[in-house]
């Protein structure tokens, strides 16, 4: 199942608005429909997940109901990946999830496989040293072990369900990166990189952290090749 639109994350930050139409101006200039989603921000973990609409296992949001007046921004981040991963599980619609500081570099015309984290490309303070153009756009799927991070990944609406199952089976995993992307990740869910890279993380001032992380994991050959670090 090939993906037929991306759902830009952003939240109620100028900066956050500011990147936000950087990443939609690339998906038009790609070719690839898109659609905003307003994320959470500023409030607790019981409060952003309650927003949801997921029903997350009972037990551990009576524990965190009695944490609302702690603020947990990397949690608010996290329950806005999982509401769209709610929406594509509802609309049944394989689809692109990028955070607002991606920019897509190529459409997708490749099958997204089931039960996996699909993610677009790594991240970097210059993007413009990564020759997308003589990469060429994405051709397969390789597996690999872990990723830096949710700023760029695709997944079918089955991969959703699943997802938002060990939610409510399991409770809530971690933060994004840690649980579903890093090598420390909990899910069950395989991940894997489409090859060549058809969407980058651009770095520049995080509304998250006091500094963005700038570590990736080792790049595919395609990258490497046409990436003039």
């Amino acid at each position: 199942m090939k993906p037929s639109k991306a759902y830009i994350l952003r939240i109620d930050n100028p900066i956050s608005i500011e990147y936000a139409k950087n990443c939609a101006d690339s998906c038009d200039r790609v070719g690839m429909p898109w659609e905003y989603f307003d994320g959470y921000t500023n409030l607790s973990i019981y409060d952003a997940w309650s927003k949801t609409g997921i029903q997350v296992l009972k037990s551990q949001m009576d524990f965190l109901s009695g944490h609302r007046d702690k603020i947990d921004n990397p949690q608010c981040c996290s329950a806005g990946h999982a509401a769209i991963w709610k929406l594509i599980a509802e609309r049944n619609e394989c689809a692109v999830i990028l955070e607002h500081d991606t920019l897509m570099l190529h459409n997708i015309e490749v099958d997204i496989p089931e039960d996996t984290i699909t993610v677009l490309g790594y991240k970097t303070t210059t993007p413009e040293k990564y020759n997308h153009v003589k990469a060429g756009p994405p051709m397969e799927v390789i597996p690999i072990k872990g990723h830096e991070g949710a700023h760029a990944y695709a997944i079918t609406p089955n991969t959703a369900r699943g997802l938002i199952y060990e939610i409510e089976t399991q409770g809530i995993l971690g933060c994004v990166d840690n649980a579903y992307f890093l090598k420390s990740r909990n899910t069950r869910m395989k991940i894997a990189i489409l090859s060549p890279t058809p969407a980058i993380g651009w770095l520049r001032k995080s509304t998250l952290w006091p500094k963005s992380a700038t570590v990736n994991y080792t790049f595919i050959d395609s990258f490497a090749s046409n990436y003039n670090a």
